[in-house]
């Protein structure tokens, strides 16, 4: 039984001073070093990645609650080639510049003569929902 207690507190010995060889190790701690490093670099990256994209939405989100939205650009490049397109339709055209601009006209009269209808239902919509509410609210 003795023989069996030193051999275990002689194993035991013997592994505490592998350990503590092992702890005292400069290529070990350069190694773990370096290992933490990455991982506190990649951690790093993913917050500030995950920063910014939060930043952006938040950012979106207060340019939409202020009314500020980015529709101006892509209208204007809509307006501007539908006037170039126009432009070269003139000039290609197979009929006179007089006919093409009473065909233009007449167009544009009538886009006009249904803007005002539709304005005028719209308007007169609103009036009468208006006026339903007010009268079932008395």
């Amino acid at each position: 039984m003795r023989l069996q207690q030193r051999s275990s507190a002689h194993n035991w010995a013997r592994a505490a001073f592998k350990c503590g060889l092992l702890l005292t190790d400069t290529r070990l701690w350069a190694s773990i070093g370096e290992q933490l490093q990455d991982r506190v670099t990649d951690v790093s990256d993913e917050m500030q990645r995950r920063y910014e994209g939060a930043a952006d939405r938040l950012h979106d989100a207060h340019d939409a609650l202020r009314g500020r939205n980015h529709w101006l650009t892509p209208t204007a490049t809509l307006v501007g080639g539908v006037a170039l397109g126009v432009g070269l339709g003139f000039l290609l055209a197979p009929v006179s510049g007089e006919e093409a601009r009473a065909v233009l006209r007449d167009k544009v009269v009538d886009i006009k003569n249904r803007v005002n209808k539709a304005s005028d239902v719209t308007a007169a919509e609103a009036t009468g929902m208006y006026s339903r509410s007010m009268d079932s609210g008395t």
